[in-house]
C-alpha cells in the first residue's frame, strides 16, 4: 500500500491501482471486523431467568430497556453454555435498574429479528455488530443484586450513563415536563425517548429533524465556545498574551471539552464525525494547519470505517457525510473563487455593515439548507420514503433561532448546572424550542403529507449521488459528466415500482393489491411491517384505517383464508377488462391444505405441504424462517398459453369473454398474470448476521442438568 503510494505521483493509471488497493483493504478490514464481532445467539424463543450487568437503559412510554451483558443463565455461567453476550429485554417503566447494577430477571427472549421486507431495515445487522444475540421482554421488573466485583468497562460505560441520566433528569426537574423538555433533553445528551412521534414527524416534515442527531453545529458551537471562553479569559493577562501561545492552549482546552461532550451526548455516528472533524480543526491550530478541507473529511471517514466499517450502511453515517462533504466542497468552491477579490470595506456607516453582513450570512444559511438538504434528501429517500418539500423554508426560519438562541444557552447550561445555575438558559432554550416547534408544524402543513414518496432504490440512489458529487468535486467542465448519471437514474426511477404481493417472515400479514391497483393490507392494526410496506408505496400511515382489504378481496374462516391479488397493469380483452387475480391461500388445516393445492396459486402456511401439491409457489414455515419476508411483483401477459409459461411462473390463466354478444363475434383471448419478480429478505447464501442461532431449548437443557 505504501509502494503504491509513492508510485502514484507518476501517473493516472498507478493512483487508479492504488484506489483499487485501497479497495481491497477496505474489504479485508470488513471481513476482519465481521468475524472478529461473531458471538453466540438465540435459534428459538426460550423463557430464561437471567442475571447480568446493565449496559444501557432506556426509557419511553412503552417501557424501559435494558441492554445486559448475561452473567449467569438459569444459576449457570453463561461462558459454559454458549448463551449470547449481550440481550435486549423491555421492562416495566418503573423498574429502578440502573447502568451499573448487577440485576436479575425472568424473561421471553427471541433470536434477533431479520429484515421486514427485502432490502428493508434489517436489525440482525446492527445487533450482529453490536454482539446481540437476544431480544425479548421480562416477567415484571427485574431485581438488583449485589455485585462482588463489577468489570471495569460496565464501570466506564455505567459512570458516563449515571452522568447524562442525572443531566436529563436536571433538566427534567428545572423545566417540568413536556414537549420542549424532550427536545432540550435531546439536544443535550442525546436521549430522544421522550420526543413523541408527532414531533419528530413534524420537524422531519420541515426539515428540521436533523437538529435532533447531535452533529457538526453542536459539537462546534460547544467546542468553539469553550475555546472562545479560555482565549478570552488568557488574554486577560497580558504576560500571558503576549510570551505565550494562549491560542493553542485554548485549542487543547477545546479539545478536551469536545471529548467530554461526546461522551455525554451518546456518541452516535453523526457526533463521532464532529468530533473527529473538530479535532483536526484544533489539531490544526496545535500545528498551524488549516484543518477544515474535504481531506479532513475523507481522514475523518477512514478513522470510523477502520473501527466499525458497518457504519457504511448506517443512514445515520451516509447522511452524515454526503451533508459535509457537499457543504466543505461548496464552500472550498466559493473560498477559491473569492481569493483574491476582497476588498477593503467603503461603507463607514453601522447600518449599511449590519445590512450586508445580515444579507451575506443569510446567503450562506439559504447555500446550507438547499445543499445539504438535496444530499440527505437523496439518501433520506432511500432509506425512509420521504423528503422534506419545504425544508428551505423550514430552514431558514428555524436554523437562526437554533443557531443563535437555542444551542447557545444549551451550551451556557451545560458550563453552569455544576453550579446551580443553569435554570436561566435552560429557561431561554425552552423558548427557543417552543419557537422551533411551531415553525415546524407551520412547515409541515404547507407540505401535507407531500414528501411521502416512496422509497428510492439502491441503484437510482447510488447514481443520484453520484451526478452531485461530480458537480461538485470535479473541475471544469467536467461537471457535464454529471448528466450522464443523472438520467441513467432517472430512467432506473421511472422504470421501478412497488411490488404487488408483500409477505411478512411470520406469515400472518400480508399486502397485496386489488382490482383498482391500491395496495391492501390483511391486518389494519399498526405494526412496523405495515409502516414499511405502505412507506414502499409513497402513502402516509394515516391512511392504514383505509388500506383494510374488503371482502371481496378477502375471505377467511376457521380453515384459514385466501386473498385475490391483482397487477397493477389493467388489461382489455375485446373492449372490457378482463378480470384476472392471483389466489394466495393460508390454510391453518390439512383438510384446507389438500383444497388449496388443488384451486390456490400462492400457499403460505405453516403446515406440511406435500411434495405433489400443484401449487405453483409453496411458502412454508422452513421456508420462511430460511428466507425471511416475501416481496413479489405481477405482471399480465396477453395471449399466453400454458405452454409458453415455465412451471413456476404461471400462476394463472383467465379467458376473458364479453358479455356483449355483438362485440362477442371476437372470440376469447387468454390473459395470463406471471410473476415478472420474486424476492426474499435473505439471500440463498445468507449472510453471517442471517445465519441460524446455535442456542436452543434443548442444548441449553442439557448444558444445564
Amino acid at each position: 500500500m505504501g509502494a503504491a503510494f509513492r508510485v502514484s505521483r507518476r501517473g493516472a493509471l498507478s493512483r487508479f491501482v492504488l484506489l483499487l488497493l485501497a479497495l481491497l483493504c477496505g474489504l479485508a478490514v470488513a471481513s476482519v471486523r465481521t468475524a472478529a464481532v461473531e458471538a453466540p445467539k438465540l435459534a428459538e424463543m426460550m423463557n430464561v431467568t437471567l442475571t447480568g450487568f446493565v449496559l444501557e437503559r432506556q426509557v419511553n412510554a412503552r417501557g424501559t430497556r435494558l441492554l445486559l451483558q448475561v452473567e449467569t443463565v438459569d444459576d449457570r455461567p453463561r461462558s459454559d453454555l454458549g448463551f449470547p453476550k449481550k440481550v435486549r429485554v423491555r421492562v416495566p417503566v418503573d423498574d429502578i435498574a440502573r447502568p451499573g447494577q448487577l440485576v436479575e430477571l425472568r424473561g421471553r427472549l427471541f433470536p434477533p429479528a431479520g429484515p421486514v421486507l427485502p432490502g428493508g431495515y434489517d436489525f440482525s445487522y446492527r445487533a450482529y455488530f453490536s454482539q446481540i444475540g437476544a431480544t425479548g421482554f421480562g416477567y415484571g421488573p427485574s431485581r438488583v443484586l449485589e455485585a462482588d466485583t463489577t468489570p471495569r468497562m460496565v464501570q466506564a460505560r455505567a459512570l458516563v450513563q449515571n452522568l447524562r441520566e442525572r443531566i436529563a433528569n436536571k433538566v427534567r426537574t428545572v423545566l417540568g415536563q413536556g414537549p420542549e423538555t424532550a427536545l432540550v433533553v435531546a439536544l443535550l445528551v442525546g436521549d430522544r425517548s421522550g420526543i413523541t412521534e408527532a414531533q419528530e414527524e413534524a420537524l422531519r416534515a420541515a426539515g428540521l429533524a436533523h437538529i435532533l442527531a447531535i452533529s457538526g453545529l453542536h459539537m462546534a458551537l460547544f467546542a468553539g465556545g469553550a475555546f472562545g471562553a479560555v482565549l478570552l479569559l488568557l488574554s486577560l493577562f497580558q504576560p500571558l498574551a503576549l510570551r505565550w501561545p494562549i491560542h493553542k492552549w485554548a485549542a487543547a482546552t477545546a479539545l478536551c471539552a469536545a471529548v467530554g461532550y461526546l461522551l455525554i451526548s451518546g456518541a452516535a455516528v453523526a457526533t463521532q464525525r464532529s468530533f473527529v472533524m473538530i479535532g483536526l480543526v484544533f489539531l490544526g491550530v496545535l500545528v498551524g494547519r488549516r484543518g477544515l478541507t474535504l481531506r479532513s473529511v475523507a481522514l475523518a471517514g477512514f478513522l470510523l470505517l477502520l473501527v466499525s466499517p458497518e457504519r457504511l450502511f448506517f443512514p445515520g453515517f451516509q447522511m452524515s457525510f454526503s451533508a459535509v462533504i457537499c457543504l466543505v466542497a461548496v464552500y472550498e468552491l466559493w473560498r477559491s473563487r473569492n481569493k483574491g477579490s476582497w476588498k477593503k470595506e467603503t461603507h463607514t456607516a453601522l447600518l449599511p455593515r449590519v445590512f450586508g453582513s445580515l444579507g451575506k450570512w443569510s446567503f450562506g444559511l439559504l447555500v446550507t439548507a438547499v445543499v445539504a438538504g438535496l444530499a440527505t434528501g437523496i439518501v433520506g429517500a432511500h432509506h425512509f420514503g420521504r423528503i422534506a418539500p419545504y425544508g428551505v423554508v423550514g430552514n431558514m426560519l428555524g436554523m437562526p433561532v437554533f443557531s443563535l438562541l437555542v444551542m447557545p444557552m444549551g451550551v451556557l447550561a451545560l458550563i453552569l448546572m455544576p453550579f446551580g445555575l443553569a435554570a436561566l438558559p435552560l429557561a431561554i432554550m425552552s423558548l427557543g424550542i417552543s419557537w422551533l416547534l411551531d415553525i415546524s408544524e407551520f412547515t409541515a402543513a404547507l407540505g401535507g403529507d407531500t414528501g411521502t414518496i416512496g422509497n428510492l432504490s439502491a441503484l437510482p440512489t447510488l447514481f443520484l449521488m453520484s451526478a452531485l458529487f461530480l458537480v461538485l468535486l470535479v473541475p471544469g467542465r467536467l461537471r457535464l459528466l454529471s448528466v450522464v448519471p443523472c438520467v441513467v437514474a432517472m430512467l432506473l426511477i421511472f422504470q421501478s415500482r412497488p411490488p404487488d404481493v408483500q409477505i411478512a417472515s411470520s406469515g400472518s400479514r400480508v399486502a397485496a393489491r386489488d382490482d383498482d391497483g391500491q395496495l391492501n393490507l390483511s391486518s389494519t392494526r399498526s405494526s412496523f411491517a405495515s409502516e414499511l410496506w405502505l412507506q414502499k408505496e409513497g402513502v402516509s400511515n394515516s391512511t392504514i384505517k383505509s388500506r383494510k382489504m374488503k371482502s371481496s378481496q378477502r375471505s377467511c374462516d376457521q380453515a384459514g383464508c385466501v386473498i385475490k391479488a391483482h397487477a397493477p397493469v389493467l388489461m382489455f380483452v375485446n373492449g372490457q377488462r378482463a378480470e384476472t387475480s392471483v389466489s394466495i391461500a393460508f390454510p391453518r388445516q390439512t383438510e384446507a391444505l389438500y383444497q388449496d393445492c388443488q384451486f390456490a396459486d400462492l400457499i403460505v402456511t405453516d403446515l406440511i405441504v406435500p411434495d405433489d401439491c400443484p401449487a405453483a409457489i409453496v411458502i412454508d414455515a422452513e421456508t420462511r424462517s430460511r428466507r425471511g419476508a416475501v416481496s413479489i411483483w405481477l405482471s399480465v401477459q396477453p395471449n399466453a398459453g400454458a405452454d409458453t409459461v415455465p412451471r413456476g411462473q404461471k400462476l394463472i390463466t383467465e379467458t376473458g369473454r364479453q358479455k356483449n354478444d355483438e362485440l362477442g363475434k371476437f372470440g376469447a383471448q387468454t390473459v395470463t398474470t406471471v410473476i415478472s419478480k420474486i424476492r426474499f429478505a435473505i439471500p440463498e447464501t445468507p449472510r453471517p448476521w442471517h445465519h441460524p442461532g446455535e442456542m436452543t431449548r434443548a442444548i441449553l437443557t442439557s448444558k444445564s442438568k
